[in-house]
């Protein structure tokens, strides 16, 4: 069977194949809406250390979710790929897979094929800066915390506080 690698996907067919490990997996949760569930979503990793935010809509979310464990490796057919868009993405990927109702999974063996466990898309602290007040892509920090600001209000909604942190 020939697998795709995750830099191969685009948005013309709907009928791919790829062999995956999922690195994260959470439940989004709409505060909003009395929390209500909005999906499942993932972050997948394939051989190449290639990373890719995946989603399970909320009408399909029983079907797979006793089905894909953190950490385990599968083989993933007939999804959908469509364009990274809008705001808060877990990973700077062009693309993003939903699954269908028709998706199929098969779990792999561990050591059948050599997938990483975890994947990081690391970043210069200087790009930290080009980040702000852009919620396009999350962005974690690894790094000593120096200083902790106090709480401050920001409009009528919103609340901040400033924290230093030493990141060499």
């Amino acid at each position: 069977m020939a697998y795709s690698l995750l830099t191969e996907l685009n948005s013309t067919r709907d009928d791919w194949t790829v062999r995956v490990r999922v690195c994260r997996k959470w439940n989004s949760i709409n505060f909003k809406r009395n929390r209500e569930l909005m999906s499942t979503d993932m972050i997948l990793i394939d051989e190449e250390e290639t990373l890719i935010h995946a989603t399970i809509n909320k009408n399909l979310v029983n079907k797979y979710k006793n089905l894909l464990s953190e950490g385990s490796v599968y083989v993933i057919k007939n999804f959908k790929v469509s364009e990274a868009s809008g705001v808060y993405r877990p990973v700077t990927s062009t693309f993003k897979i939903s699954f269908f109702l028709t998706t199929a999974l098969q779990e792999l063996r561990e050591g059948i094929v050599s997938i990483p466990i975890n994947g990081f898309q690391f970043i210069k602290p200087d790009m930290i800066d080009s980040r702000l007040n852009n919620n396009t892509v999350l962005s974690d920090v690894v790094g000593c915390l120096t200083a902790i600001g106090d709480m401050e209000s920001v409009g009528s909604k919103w609340k901040k506080r400033d924290i230093q942190v030493i990141t060499d």
